[in-house]
């Protein structure tokens, strides 16, 4: 598909599964979300959320068509779920209790590039990501121990208290790895000191084995992966697809439908003049 083509598409997809998802939070009254480049959309509330934005005070409650933008920090009621729809045509639903920070949402049209990236405080959180993006740009969300990042897929991710975590694949693959410690901002340069004596050079200690502080899994359909609270984590391995089938999980497989039957329904409407 050419370029100009597939951003069309993208941009009636968008408002179209907007529409059909506001529908949801609203009864009968479809809401029109529009969705910036640099932000995310409230595209369903179910009960309360607030939104926390960077450096300032107090918390504001979200609304349908509330913006997130990076750097903000969110979380859920008691009870509550949220969705957020992000501007390439990608949903991210968060269960009750789940706090989050948005990292980076950006959406570059022209050069079909997103960047998304969310870091999990605490909570559930189901990721439903669009394919149009296959080889540009990237779709992460982290928690204080592992990265889970794809390009078009479902998954799933639960992050404890203990920062022990959970991820579930039912479509696509994910690649999950250890998140290493992030890079220090830059030092200035040392302020002068007045003459001093200095020691002598000390012996440098041999070579010695390093432990692999590092790793990657690709975590298939149907397969999970868990991460230990100490960062370490099991082989993929396959889940048991009934046991799964919790109100979390069989809430969002059924907007994931209403999604998928909106978008057949946008692709099989006759071309007007």
């Amino acid at each position: 598909m050419k370029r100009a083509g597939k951003s069309a598409v993208l941009l009636t997809l968008t408002m179209g599964l907007l529409l059909g998802t506001s529908a949801l939070a609203s009864s009968d009254s479809a809401v029109t979300v529009k969705i910036g480049g640099e932000s995310a959309a409230v595209s369903l509330l179910e009960g309360s959320a607030w939104l926390k934005k960077q450096g300032k005070e107090p918390e504001q409650p979200l609304e349908i068509a509330s913006r997130v933008f990076a750097g903000d920090v969110v979380r859920t009621g008691n009870g509550s779920r949220l969705e957020l729809a992000l501007p390439e045509g990608s949903f991210l639903r968060f269960d009750e209790n789940t706090s989050f920070t948005m990292i980076a949402s950006a959406y570059q049209e022209a050069e079909e590039i997103r960047s998304i990236r969310i870091r999990m405080l605490l909570g559930k959180v189901w990721a439903r990501v669009s394919r149009l993006f296959k080889r540009r740009g990237g779709f992460a969300i982290e928690t204080p121990t592992a990265v889970a990042g794809v390009r078009g897929t479902t998954y799933r991710l639960n992050l404890e208290r203990d920062r022990s975590a959970m991820v579930k694949v039912y479509d696509g693959e994910v690649e999950v790895r250890r998140r290493m410690i992030e890079d220090r901002p830059a030092q200035g340069p040392a302020p002068l000191k007045t003459p001093h004596p200095v020691a002598g050079p000390n012996p440098v200690a041999g070579p010695k084995a390093v432990t692999m502080e590092e790793w990657v899994y690709i975590v298939g359909a149907m397969q999970q992966i868990d991460i230990r609270a100490d960062g370490t984590a099991t082989d993929p391995f396959r889940f048991d697809i009934q046991a799964d089938l919790d109100d979390w999980v069989r809430w969002n497989q059924t907007l994931d439908r209403k999604h998928e039957d909106k978008v057949r329904e946008l692709l099989n409407q006759p071309k007007t003049e």
